[in-house]
């Protein structure tokens, strides 16, 4: 004999669907962000090697490794400025041949998720990238 159905299995389909999409749209959000994370990695550890390498060519290394940062951040990342989200500390020991030039570009990605519990604790919601160089100065003809 065939039993009989107590439930109907009708729009079970849709509240599987409802548990698993906020799950669904979180995980693709994360590979977007860390995709935003990498490019910015590779942005600022570019322009930090661009930025101490100008400095070392320059007669005026602050100068030099200033423009070179900010002309790289501007041509591989729209909307980069000094003001807001970019910022540069460069140490330079002298201006002499042989002593270093060190640059760090400081970038801050925001983070989608600030807002969440879990995610609120990055303080102003944005995540700071980071790219070092140190580079000596050249003897100039």
């Amino acid at each position: 004999m065939c039993k009989p159905k107590l439930y109907s299995e009708r729009g079970s389909v849709f509240v599987e669907f409802a548990l698993v999409l906020p799950v669904l749209i979180l995980l693709v959000a994360g590979i977007i962000q860390f995709g935003f994370l990498l490019n910015a990695k590779i942005a600022v550890n570019s322009a930090s090697y661009e930025a101490a390498r100008a400095a070392t060519l320059s007669n005026d290394p602050e100068s030099g490794a200033v423009n070179a940062a900010l002309e790289y951040a501007s041509s591989t990342m729209p909307g980069w400025n000094l003001n807001e989200r970019l910022s540069l500390r460069i140490d330079i020991s002298g201006t002499n041949p042989g002593d270093s030039v060190g640059v760090d570009v400081i970038y801050k990605v925001p983070i989608f998720f600030s807002k969440i519990p879990p995610f609120s604790m990055i303080g102003d919601g944005h995540a700071e990238v980071t790219g070092s160089s140190v580079m000596r100065i050249e003897e100039k003809e």
